[in-house]
């Protein structure tokens, strides 16, 4: 089994005071046991952005310790992160939203009349979904949510941070 490990999981193992640390800890160890635990470039640079590692030297010694390769995503990985993402945008429709209430509303620029749209970057979390779903057969994360709407993959370990959407 290869297992995709999201950040999310990952800071919660790292950070013994988040409510998901234990969670964390048993998905990770249990999957470990049952195979190969990967992660990509993006959670990589997600951990570097981390102020619990001090460089890349310190990234790498945990990855080693906890057994975690690097494998970057497929070809066909890839495709479907842009696919997923079109999906994305096509349901999000060009309104902000206020990520509190949910209140959707448009917004011109004073200086030149345009009116505003949210930036529309690949994000991150769409190559690790692909990834998982395409190239792996589980995703460790605590935004399940997130990615059972864009992916058919087995999560773990099923639950949710609050807010993580």
């Amino acid at each position: 089994m290869r297992a995709v490990v999201d950040s999310s999981a990952l800071l919660a193992y790292l950070y013994e005071d988040d409510p998901h640390a234990e969670a964390a800890a048993t998905a990770l160890e249990t999957t470990y046991r049952e195979g190969k635990l990967l992660i990509n470039s993006v959670v990589y640079a997600e951990l570097a952005g981390e102020e619990g590692f001090a460089g890349e030297t310190e990234i790498d010694q945990f990855l080693d310790e906890t057994g975690i390769d690097i494998a970057s995503p497929s070809h066909t990985a890839m495709a479907a992160a842009g696919d997923a993402f079109t999906e994305y945008l096509s349901r999000r429709g060009d309104a902000l939203q206020c990520p509190a209430c949910g209140e959707q509303t448009t917004v011109s620029c004073p200086e030149g009349g345009r009116r505003l749209a949210p930036r529309q970057h690949l994000s991150p979390d769409f190559l690790i979904g692909a990834q998982a779903a395409v190239d792996a057969d589980v995703l460790i994360t605590f935004d399940a949510g997130f990615y059972r709407s864009y992916f058919d993959v087995d999560v773990r370990p099923g639950t949710e941070k609050s807010g993580s959407e």
